[in-house]
C-alpha cells in the first residue's frame, strides 16, 4: 500500500492524504500508533482501517501528541475495536476525556449548537503521562517523551526506539505551512522555543503530521521556515491594525481582508482563538500596545 510505508526500522507511517500518523511495529502484527487522525466525515477513519486490516495489524496502544480533534479523532473507535490503551499528557488529557470538560472550554457557543462536535473531540484516556516521565515503556519498547508546547499547551513529541521523532503539530512542513492563512500556535514565543528544541534533538528522521518526513540535515531549515512564515503572517495582521481598534475589530479585519469564510458561529469563535496569539505576539514584540478605555481593551500601533 502506498499510504503505509517504512520510515526507519520498525517505525512506519500511515498517510491519509491529510495527515501523517506514526506506527511502531512491536512485531509483525502488534503496533503502537502515535495519533489517530480526524474522524469527521470518516475518510481518514476508512484509510486507517484499510491499512490496519490489510496488514492484519493489532493496535496495542495509542500515544497522542496533543488533544486536537484531528489527532485524537479515532482514539475511541480504535480503542473500542482493539481494546488498546490510550496514553496522553497534560491539561489536554484531562480536558478531552469528557464532554463536560470540553464544554467548559467552549463557552462562546450554546451547548446545543456544539454538543455533537464536542463528542467527536473527546477521547478515552487510560494512562496519564506525568510531567516527570522522560520515557514510557509499552510492551518492552521505550518511547521518549519530549515536551514541545506552543501549538497547544501540553503538546508532546515522541521519539520511537528507532530514533524517529513524531513531531505532531509542533512543526509543519514548509510546503504545507504556506497554504495556511493563519497557522495556529497558542503562544508564539513558546512555540518558537519548542520548534528549535526539535531541531536540536538530532533524530535520524522526523515525521511531521502536516505533512512530511525529513532528516537531521534538513530539520533546521524546516524549523526556521516555520518561524519565519509565522512572523510574516503576524506582520500582515499588524498591517491591518489601526489605532483604537479593540480585539474584535482586529479579528474582523483579519477575516475580511484575508477573505476567510465563516460557515457558522462555532467556526467564528475558533478563528477568533487563532487570531489572539498573533495579537499577543505583536504586543510582546513591542509593535502594538494595549490600553483600557471605557470598558474596552484597545490597541495602538507603535
Amino acid at each position: 500500500m502506498d499510504n503505509f510505508y517504512c520510515v526507519k526500522g520498525n517505525t512506519w507511517c500511515i498517510d491519509t492524504g491529510a495527515t501523517l500518523m506514526a506506527v511502531y511495529r512491536l512485531n509483525e502484527h502488534d503496533i503502537v500508533m502515535i495519533d489517530t487522525g480526524l474522524a469527521y466525515g470518516r475518510p481518514e477513519t476508512k484509510c486507517i482501517m484499510h491499512v490496519l486490516d490489510g496488514f492484519q495489524l493489532n493496535v496495542k496502544a495509542i500515544i497522542a501528541t496533543h488533544g486536537h480533534l484531528d489527532h485524537i479523532g479515532n482514539n475511541n473507535i480504535l480503542a473500542g475495536k482493539y481494546d488498546c490503551k490510550i496514553y496522553m499528557y497534560g491539561s489536554e488529557a484531562y480536558n478531552c476525556r469528557s464532554v463536560e470538560s470540553m464544554r467548559i472550554q467552549h463557552t462562546g457557543v450554546a451547548y446545543e449548537e456544539v454538543k455533537d462536535a464536542l463528542v467527536k473531540m473527546t477521547s478515552r484516556v487510560d494512562v496519564f503521562i506525568t510531567p516527570w516521565e522522560k520515557k514510557i515503556n509499552i510492551l518492552g519498547a521505550d518511547f521518549e517523551i519530549v515536551h514541545t508546547p506552543g501549538h497547544s499547551p501540553s503538546h508532546i513529541s515522541i521519539i520511537t526506539p528507532d530514533n524517529v521523532m513524531m513531531a505532531g503539530d509542533a512543526l509543519m512542513s514548509k510546503d504545507e505551512i504556506v497554504k495556511a492563512k493563519i497557522p495556529y500556535a497558542c503562544n508564539f514565543a513558546v512555540d518558537f522555543e519548542s520548534k528549535r528544541k526539535i531541531a536540536a534533538m538530532k533524530c535520524d528522521k522526523y515525521i511531521i503530521s502536516h505533512r512530511g518526513i525529513c532528516n537531521s540535515e534538513s530539520i533546521a531549515d524546516e524549523v526556521e521556515a516555520n518561524i519565519e512564515y509565522l512572523k510574516s503572517r503576524a506582520e500582515i495582521i499588524h498591517g491591518y491594525i489601526e489605532d483604537g481598534m479593540c480585539f474584535d475589530d482586529i479579528a474582523a479585519a483579519v477575516l475580511t481582508l484575508m477573505n476567510i469564510k465563516v460557515g457558522n458561529r462555532y467556526y467564528f469563535f475558533d478563528l477568533h482563538g487563532m487570531v489572539k496569539p498573533y495579537v499577543q505576539y505583536l504586543e510582546e514584540c513591542g509593535e502594538i500596545q494595549a490600553y483600557y478605555e471605557k470598558g474596552y481593551i484597545r490597541y495602538k500601533v507603535l
